[in-house]
Order: C-alpha cells, then structure tokens, then sequence
C-alpha cells in the first residue's frame, strides 16, 4: 500500500519525500502547494481525506521490494490493450482496427428513438462499405 500511495500521489512524493508523516495541516498546505487550489476546495479535502484513510494501511517502514539477483525475473504482467493487426493477404498488407463506442442514450420510452439509433449505427458504422 505503501508504494500505491507514493506511485498515486508522486507529485507530492517530489514535493517532499516523505510527505506521509506530515500533520493533517501540513499535508494541506504540500497539496495545496502542488495542486495550486485554495485550502479551501473540495478537491484539495477530499486528497487529504483519502490520504487519512489509504495511510493506515499502509507500511512506510519496509523497504521497497528489491529484485533477487539469485531468482529469475517475472514477466510483466500482460496488459489488455488493443492494438492494429496487421495482416497480409493476396501479397496486400491491411490493417485491423479496434475501437469502442460508448452511447449516451436519451431518456425516454419512446421505442422509436431507439430504433432510429441503432438503425443508423448499423447503416453507417456495421454496413461494411468502403
């Protein structure tokens, strides 16, 4: 938890190394110091707050986790992120993309409205034309 807390708030971390063992006042004042906002914005309570809570579970006494030269190193976990494919056929190099739509659909009960949009996403973007 510890090393979450100095990787989620480095800006304080730059500020001052060991910003987790300052008062609740002097916590407010880096934050406010590296966020530029007034003690008194919200945004400013609520990272102090979170802060509060994040630090009693966390222990800033152990040491970061060194690798062991003796043991093999792990690989990194892998990530799910979408990424081209390229692909050849017929001796022509094409390109495969991924994308994600995200709608924001009114609220109503009219059935039409509905209808309408998913009726234009299958004609514009599920036609399959070039």
């Amino acid at each position: 938890m510890a090393d979450a807390i100095r990787f989620g708030y480095k800006d304080l971390a730059k500020a001052s190394e060991y910003f987790y063992t300052l008062s609740d006042k002097d916590l407010m004042a880096l934050i406010v110091q590296v966020t530029g906002v007034e003690t008194d914005n919200r945004a400013a309570q609520m990272t102090l707050a979170c802060l509060k809570v994040l630090k009693q579970y966390a222990n800033f006494e152990v040491e970061e986790e060194q690798p062991d030269p003796e043991r093999p190193a792990e690989e990194p976990a892998k990530q799910n992120v979408a990424s081209p494919h390229i692909s050849q056929q017929k001796g022509r190099a094409g390109l495969n993309l991924t994308y994600t739509i995200n709608l924001n659909l009114p609220a109503t009960s009219d059935q039409a409205v509905f209808n309408a949009i998913f009726r234009s996403l299958k004609e514009h973007l599920l036609s399959g034309n070039d």
